[in-house]
């Protein structure tokens, strides 16, 4: 029995780094395209494109968001299992009520609350508007 739930938590294990590893590479995409559009902004492109550079980053940190909440249901259900409080049927479908999003602080504002959320797309966000006005302001 012993060995069956140690296979099982190896799999949930496994999705939880796949989760992190996605999120980790959505950052550096995040990333790429705000250096892309403050290199570009010095060039004479036109201001209303630097508008759509917010889409992307947005749509990452909407994805971000995504596979955080779903690292901290699978850390849950990891949880549940170790303290024997889930049967070890090694299916991985995670329930989506409301009550184990919010004991797993899956919520979408948890997340947003994550340090690895805010203190990331804040700064990148910012550095997008600011980049955005002053090429409206015709500073840049």
């Amino acid at each position: 029995m012993i060995e069956g739930k140690l296979e099982y938590l190896g799999m949930i294990q496994s999705t939880i780094e796949r989760m992190s590893a996605t999120s980790s590479i959505l950052k550096g995409f995040a990333a790429t395209v705000v250096t892309g559009v403050s290199a570009v902004s010095f060039t004479g492109i036109n201001n209303w494109v630097l508008l759509l550079s917010f889409f992307p980053v947005l749509s990452f940190l909407a994805l971000d968001i995504y596979y955080l909440q779903l690292e901290r249901k699978y850390r849950f259900l990891y949880d549940q299992i170790r303290l024997d409080k889930h049967e070890v049927n090694f299916d991985l479908a995670l329930k989506n009520h409301h009550i184990d999003r919010v004991e797993a602080k899956a919520t979408i504002i948890d997340c947003m609350k994550s340090p690895s959320i805010w203190l990331f797309y804040f700064p990148v966000i910012a550095v997008a508007i600011i980049i955005t006005v002053l090429k409206f302001l015709e500073v840049l």
